[in-house]
């Protein structure tokens, strides 16, 4: 399958901001195959924009031992950069 990353890494981006957004907790928690960002490029390749997302501090994976297909994150606070470079 055949992935435009910079659209995944967008559209990622905006979905994190929005379930951060909407959350109740401090730090939701959501489960990788959940993310309506893998049907766009499968999720491999989200669990590689994943690992991206994780070194620049914007999410934490929770489970990384696990098999990328069970990952769970952590929505850190830093997602909020994400509205804040759009103003």
């Amino acid at each position: 399958m055949s992935c435009d990353f910079e659209t995944l890494y967008y559209n990622l981006k905006q979905e994190l901001l929005e379930l951060f957004r909407d959350s109740e907790k401090p730090i939701p928690r959501v489960k990788l195959r959940d993310l309506k960002s893998a049907r766009e490029c499968g999720l491999v390749n989200l669990a590689k924009m994943v690992l991206y997302l994780e070194s620049l501090g914007i999410i934490l994976i929770v489970n990384k031992d696990e098999h990328y297909q069970n990952w769970e994150v952590d929505i850190q606070a830093q997602i909020l950069d994400v509205l804040f470079e759009q103003i």
